[in-house]
This record gives C-alpha cells, sequence and structure tokens, in this order.
C-alpha cells in the first residue's frame, strides 16, 4: 500500500499534547497526571508451566475414559492445542464408530465441532472442562471428517479425541450425530 507523504509524515510525528488554561484554572486539577499508569484490564487465567497442561491432559483422558464405549475396540486418538484446532478425516469402518472428544482449558470456553459427511454437516458445542466427554455416534461403512476451528494464538488449551468401533448394540440415541434421526 503506498502512504502519501503528507500521512507519512503525520504517522511518523511523535503526538503532541496540548492544553489551555486561563488564569481563573491555574493549578486546578482536571484529571490524573499525564504520569499515571493507565488502567489494565485484570489478564485471563492462564496455565503457569507445563505441570498445569500435564494435569489438563490427564483430567481430558479421564473425560475421554469416563465416556468410553462398552465393548470397544479402539482405532485412533489424538491429542492438540486449541491453537492448532482439529482437521481430521476418518475412514469407514465394518462397524459403528463413536467419536468422544474432550478439551480443557484455564478458563470457561466451549468450542465447535462440526461432524460432515458428503454434504450434510452438524455442529456440536463441547464445553471444556466437562467431566465426561461428549460422543459421537457415526454408521458403520461411513467415512467422515471432524472440524475444530483454530483458537488465537494465546489461547491455552487442549484437545483430546478417540475414535472406537463398537458393537451395534453399543450405539447411543440415534446412531447418526450428522445426519440426525427423526423422532
Amino acid at each position: 500500500m503506498r502512504i502519501r507523504p503528507l500521512l507519512a509524515a503525520a504517522l511518523a510525528a511523535p503526538p503532541v499534547t496540548v492544553s489551555c488554561t486561563t488564569s481563573d484554572d491555574r493549578g486546578a486539577a482536571t484529571g490524573p497526571p499525564a504520569s499515571s499508569p493507565r488502567a489494565s484490564l485484570p489478564s485471563a487465567p492462564s496455565w503457569n508451566g507445563k505441570a498445569d497442561e500435564e494435569d489438563a491432559l490427564r483430567r481430558a483422558t479421564g473425560a475421554l475414559n469416563a465416556a468410553r464405549p462398552k465393548d470397544a475396540e479402539r482405532l485412533d486418538e489424538g491429542v492438540a492445542r486449541l491453537t492448532e484446532g482439529l482437521e481430521r478425516a476418518f475412514g469407514p469402518a465394518d462397524r459403528p464408530l463413536a467419536l468422544t472428544v474432550a478439551c480443557q482449558t484455564p478458563s470457561a470456553r466451549s468450542l465447535t465441532l462440526t461432524l460432515a459427511r458428503g454434504g450434510t454437516s452438524a455442529d456440536w458445542d463441547v464445553t471444556c472442562g466437562d467431566r465426561e466427554a461428549d460422543r459421537y455416534d457415526i454408521p458403520a461403512a461411513t467415512g467422515f471428517t471432524a472440524h475444530v476451528t483454530r483458537a488465537d494464538a494465546t489461547a491455552q488449551g487442549v484437545l483430546l479425541w478417540r475414535l472406537d468401533a463398537v458393537a451395534p448394540g453399543g450405539v447411543e440415541g440415534c446412531g447418526d450425530d450428522i445426519e440426525g434421526c427423526e423422532d
């Protein structure tokens, strides 16, 4: 982008403060002195080092274990920082699938998980810090993708997921959390 010379000079010049007073208000305090520190907003809660993040990983693993389907066979699993997001494609299986997702952050937060297959998608809220992971059932013989948008660079948190193959009788609810089911 090209900056015009007058604009460039204005941007490069140091800021100037002008103060006007009358003989009646000299010495009267009209506000805080120029050297007073600016008020700052409280900082967002954060993890203090590696130990806090390791504790968060343990809590998220506990949440995944609490939601593990019975008689399930683990097919895949992973962990990502919130700043990385999640973009993962899963192939079809010969049995129904259960995707469980858990996240941990230093403060309350929820994420949007998008599950998609073909031209159909469904958005789900995942609340970070839950004691039990969120579980999503996918029918056998269908591949799908899972997506969580990357958080900004200052966000702290971890996202854990597991993909299990379950017995047909181990499916919860309608069995297709992408297309949904009619009641």
